[in-house]
């Protein structure tokens, strides 16, 4: 609890909020994490102009990563990222300005989450105009995470619809939503149990609003959607299993901005 409430209040503090009169385009936004290896994780993240590459090591929940920032575009804008690790304090930061151009970074271990901010910078000044978070946990206290193929992702892939997913040991959830008139998001849902145990999966979006939906079928799926979110939505996928302890994992869809 203490790590999400810190990572809630430093990327309210880095991420400011779009002006409640725009309808931003999120062309070229994503941002996804996933578990290739029981021991190694990849990440990236994409904003127009702007591309970030990464690989993590593992090892019992400590981890240290690489990758590479990237500015794609000759559009008089730079691409930043940071990263935060809980417990550590900021590990990297690198800018890169000029299409083409781009920055490594090589950090330090860490053991209690990754918090990755990209951002799209205005050239010769210290402003963005664009950015977004992706929090990885840490699996020193969840040995699942590190279960090959766990991991969360979302895309826009029309200037105004989104869709995003989530998997881990148990569960799956799949969306997919829009940027609506009068600056609502929409969210289209299907949370499914993937484990062969007793127990249940349940997927939940919030955002100004809560909808959720479960399942307790073995393979069985639970639908469930909302029109009147808003702002930043967090998606969480939990599987309880009977007897034992629910494990979940979130994912923030960040409104453009």
């Amino acid at each position: 609890m203490l790590a999400a409430a810190l990572v809630v209040t430093i990327a309210a503090a880095l991420l400011p909020a779009a002006p409640a009169s725009a309808l931003p385009s999120g062309t070229g936004w994503s941002a996804s994490w996933n578990y290739y290896h029981p021991a190694a994780y990849q990440y990236s993240g994409t904003l127009p102009g702007v591309r970030l590459t990464g690989y993590a090591t593992d090892e019992a929940g400590t981890s240290a990563t690489l990758g590479t920032i990237e500015d794609t575009a000759a559009d008089g804008r730079c691409a930043r990222v940071l990263l935060y690790a809980n417990g550590v304090g900021y590990i990297a930061d690198r800018t890169t300005c000029g299409n083409g151009t781009s920055l490594s970074y090589t950090t330090t271990s860490y053991s209690q989450g990754l918090l990755v901010i990209v951002y799209r910078m205005i050239d010769g000044t210290n402003t963005h105009d664009k950015g977004f978070h992706l929090f990885i946990p840490g699996s020193a206290t969840d040995a699942g995470l590190r279960t090959v193929g766990t991991g969360a992702s979302w895309s826009y892939y029309t200037s105004t619809a989104f869709q995003y997913a989530i998997t881990r040991s148990g569960v799956s959830q799949i969306g997919y939503g829009a940027h609506q008139s009068g600056d609502l998001r929409s969210s289209l849902n299907t949370v499914q149990k993937t484990a062969a145990t007793v127990g249940c999966a349940t997927g939940k979006v919030t955002g100004g609003t809560t909808v959720t939906g479960s399942t307790c079928v073995n393979g069985g799926t639970a639908s469930f959607h909302r029109p009147d979110h808003s702002n930043n939505l967090e998606a969480t996928a939990c599987y309880q299993p009977v007897p034992g302890t629910q494990r979940c994992l979130a994912l923030n869809i960040p409104e453009p901005w």
